[in-house]
């Protein structure tokens, strides 16, 4: 599943060009114009990293990055013309990774973005807090947030789940999940983890109806977050 990044400039053709050039590299880019739109974007839709101009109409993107810092966990790179010390100073202690000088090569953010997103995976998948679009985990705690909306999940369906998004939209296998949660082997017939699986679908979906755990009927489950459609089973 290629990266999803989130393109804010203001600059329509730079803002083409660089979505043409990493769309050519094999990400998914979504381009906003100001803040505006990109707050209502990030509310809909899951992103991996964000490239973001400071000089926005509207509200400006060190604004804009205060209001989403607590519902956007993945890397943030400012991409902008202004270049002073104390401007590059801000936007890193926002929480940015990086600040990009204009103007810039394309190579130079390709690298970066594979750079950071390289380093976004492996936080979320060997550390305590996973991270899939808007679906937050924090395993030591022991809580799940959806949106920014904290679910009441049992102990086996925050098991189940952690298991699913560590292996995002990939299918784990009945027989894999008997082994490790159950401690026995799938009988072929034993229901389980299809109750399980719905009663967390049905969890999900309430706080945000674009996320699916799909039956996979003779193999097992998979856990996806569509965007541009609700889930179903």
């Amino acid at each position: 599943m290629n990266s999803h990044i989130l393109l804010i400039e203001d600059d329509l053709e730079l803002a083409k060009l660089v979505e043409d050039f990493l769309q050519h590299e094999g990400y998914q880019v979504t381009h906003c114009g100001n803040a505006l739109k990109a707050r209502k974007v990030l509310l809909a839709q899951g992103f991996d990293l964000i490239v973001c101009d400071v000089m926005l109409p509207g509200s400006n993107g060190f604004d804009l990055v205060r209001q989403i810092r607590q519902q956007f966990k993945g890397p943030i790179l400012f991409m902008t013309a202004v270049t002073s010390v104390a401007a590059q100073l801000e936007g890193l202690q926002l929480g940015a990774q990086d600040y990009l000088l204009k103007p810039l090569d394309p190579r130079i953010l390709l690298a970066k973005v594979r750079i950071f997103l390289s380093e976004a995976h492996s936080a979320q998948t060997t550390g305590d807090v996973l991270q899939q679009a808007n679906l937050h985990i924090d395993k030591r705690s022991a809580t799940v947030s959806v949106a920014g909306e904290e679910l009441s999940l049992t102990d086996a369906e925050l098991q189940l789940l952690i298991t699913l998004t560590e292996n995002y939209a990939v299918v784990v296998s009945r027989e894999r999940l008997f082994r490790e949660q159950l401690g026995r082997e799938y009988d072929g017939a034993d229901r389980t983890f299809d109750g399980r699986a719905s009663r967390l679908r049905k969890k999900l979906q309430a706080a945000d109806n674009k996320w699916n755990i799909r039956n996979i009927w003779g193999k097992g489950y998979c856990i996806t977050y569509n965007a541009n459609e609700a889930g179903t089973e």
